[in-house]
């Protein structure tokens, strides 16, 4: 450390004359840290950082219900939740959240966010404080002015930070709500990547077209649930304490409570660390995270290599210096402590200008152009874990490259300095050149990273060329939760009138509706029934479907191979009609029309009539295999979805505005 000054200042005295080296060298080795930096920030803003706001997260847990398939990481019903509340020797506090899609604002500026449905305790739980006004409690929704809290992020964004924000009005899907508080900054829920903006008691829910009694069913399970444990109690005796509970709730309420094999559903218990990714897809998001991961580890040891080829080119031009400084005494540990401190200086520069890179990127990242449901946000800012991780990434990559050239210039031999002998690796008999020992492992790695690249690209063309099942080109897509039915007003009546003056529009061909979109967030399972079909034994009836308007399928272009699409006169009071795909016509009826077959589906009383069969299509994303599903037409279930299909003549976008007004001059 005494002598670190002076070689730090010989470092640079030696950069500043060979300019070239030291720039190329700092640019190469910038671009594997930066790569390495910019992974780790984004695994760290998804997996390592704790919810921003809560008190003591690592006290935290996920509960799940089983799913009536079979997979234990499903949601729970509102009752069960009240059941697990109960708990009270291992549990201090549960709560309960269902996020939903939603739409602030009014017509001059509409955005959507994410609501959470939540019950009283939820901000009890998680220990959340508010920066303005208070939060919701038991005594919130039961009044005749719903209140709500809102993001500190949608404070900022949307009030301008107002000071007197409590008691000001929120329209919420085209209803009034109060504003009663904001949450603490940075607090935006617990679904990573996609904030929460908007948090509303469950008894206010149906008030604003986001749920309703389904939320008091026990065989309704909509909810996410978080318990904190009381002082002293770990997570196995939580697992232990629900093993017994789903016990008793299956002897209590066998229907509800027992799955598709016959036995009893499961209460999984999750530390809140393993909850940050969805635990259905916890195995592919690590899988592809790890991918990546030594994908940049790579590139970073191919630009190490190439920086080390160039460091040893540069040592073999000061092997005489090198050489004489020897043999005027300096030790060969001073000469390596030189080399190393010039190395480690080209590293802490990269270092430095990767980091610079990694903060432009993530700025850049705009996560909310992605076109899918609801909007995705990720805190991206810096934290001491990235700051240590760039630290360790700088000082091991000095390492790496600098230290087998000084090494080989501390072990030089003075009569082969002499003869001008090249630096040289032995292997047995044969000797190698230490800078063609570092191309073959640059090439060795180069084309590893080239037949992965290509095996992506390929997998990519693929996935382009998988037909999902329909066409969106050309299709407008308009969330109408705004248009909630006025008082007196049937569903059907409004989802038809509204319909009409869409299409009334210049340049609109068709105009439908859906509960969910195809590839997209939500999916939604009913138990089915098919006549004269036999299920086996622990045979799984569920199948996923939409609830969708008039002429779905011709809006979307979904080819139909048999039947007809659903029409304006199939609504209340007409016979019960389904559209099957060709998937469930051949696993319940194989060699046999569809067509004229009943159905019978948990969304009402009584069968349904099977008067269309449409190709089997991509529900979920592009890879999955063929799966059983249904349509139901929502003019017969008291019910006009949520989501608008516009299909156009020309650029859907160009009628965005037009669609909007239509919106607010039908909102109640």
């Amino acid at each position: 450390m005494l002598t670190l000054p002076s070689d730090l200042r010989f470092a640079v005295r030696g950069l500043l004359r060979s300019p070239g080296y030291a720039i190329v060298a700092v640019l190469t080795l910038a671009l594997g840290i930066g790569a390495n930096v910019t992974v780790f920030t984004l695994v760290n803003a998804v997996l390592l950082r704790p919810p921003a706001g809560v008190w003591h997260p690592e006290r935290l847990v996920g509960l799940y219900t089983s799913d009536y398939s079979g997979p234990a990481y499903g949601t729970s019903s509102y009752p069960d939740v009240e059941e697990f509340s109960a708990a009270r020797d291992v549990f201090a506090g549960v709560a309960a959240f269902a996020p939903r899609p939603t739409v602030v604002g009014d017509e001059r500026a509409p955005e959507r966010v994410v609501a959470d449905v939540v019950s009283p305790a939820y901000f009890d739980v998680l220990g959340v404080r508010p920066v303005r006004g208070r939060l919701l409690g038991v005594a919130d929704g039961r009044g005749r002015s719903p209140a709500v809290v809102i993001s500190h992020d949608l404070w900022r964004r949307r009030f301008a930070a107002d000071p007197a924000i409590v008691g000001r009005t929120l329209l919420l899907n085209g209803r009034p709500a109060i504003i009663v508080g904001v949450a603490a900054r940075g607090f935006a829920g617990l679904s990573r990547g996609i904030p929460t903006d908007v948090w509303l008691p469950i008894q206010s829910a149906g008030l604003f077209g986001i749920g309703g009694s389904e939320f008091r069913e026990r065989g309704t399970r909509s909810f996410l649930t978080v318990a904190r444990l009381q002082p002293g109690v770990t997570v196995e005796r939580a697992r232990v304490r629900m093993d017994v509970l789903a016990r008793r709730l299956q002897a209590a309420y066998p229907d509800e409570w027992t799955d598709v094999r016959e036995q009893g559903r499961r209460i999984t218990v999750l530390e809140e660390r393993a909850t940050r990714v969805p635990a259905q897809v916890a195995g592919p998001v690590l899988g592809f995270v790890a991918l990546i991961g030594v994908t940049v580890g790579l590139v970073l040891l191919i630009c190490c290599a190439n920086v080390a080829g160039l460091a040893l080119t540069r040592v073999s031009r000061r092997a005489r210096e090198h050489a004489v400084r020897l043999s005027l005494g300096a030790s060969r540990r001073r000469l390596v402590a030189q080399l190393l401190t010039e190395s480690g200086l080209l590293a802490v520069l990269s270092g430095g200008v990767g980091v610079l890179a990694t903060l432009w990127l993530t700025d850049l990242v705009d996560l909310g152009a992605l076109q899918i449901e609801v909007p995705i946000r990720l805190d991206l800012a810096p934290d001491a874990r990235v700051v240590g991780f760039a630290l360790l990434a700088t000082l091991l990559t000095g390492v790496v490259f600098g230290l087998t050239p000084a090494l080989r210039a501390s072990r030089a031999d003075l009569t082969s300095v002499l003869k001008a002998e090249h630096a040289v690796l032995t292997l047995g008999r044969r000797r190698l050149p230490l800078q063609s020992v570092l191309v073959v492992v640059q090439m060795a790695v180069s084309t590893l990273l080239l037949v992965g690249s290509l095996l992506f690209v390929r997998a990519l063309q693929g996935a382009a060329g998988i037909d999902p099942g329909f066409r969106a080109e050309g299709v407008l897509l308009a969330d109408a939760a705004a248009r909630i039915p006025r008082a007196g007003e049937s569903s059907a009546a409004a989802g038809l009138a509204f319909r009409e003056r869409l299409l009334a529009l210049p340049g609109v061909r068709a105009v439908t509706w859906a509960t969910t979109v195809p590839l997209g967030v939500a999916v939604s399972r009913t138990g089915t029934s098919p006549e004269g079909y036999q299920p086996g034994q622990g045979e799984d009836m569920e199948v996923a479907f939409n609830v969708v308007g008039p002429e779905y399928f011709t809006t979307l272009r979904m080819p139909l191979v048999a039947g007809r699409d659903f029409t304006v006169q199939d609504r209340a009071g007409s016979e019960g009609v389904i559209v099957v795909n060709e998937e469930f016509a051949r696993r319940y009826w194989p060699g046999q029309n569809p067509l004229g077959r009943s159905v019978r589906v948990g969304l009402g009383p009584g069968a349904r009539r099977v008067v269309g069969v449409v190709r089997t299509g991509r529900y979920r994303s592009l890879a999955e295999a063929p799966r059983p599903y249904v349509y139901v037409p929502s003019l017969q279930t008291d019910g006009w979805g949520v989501v608008l299909h516009v299909r156009t003549d020309g650029d859907p976008r160009a009628l965005a505005s037009a669609v909007r007004a239509a919106v607010e001059d039908t909102r109640p």
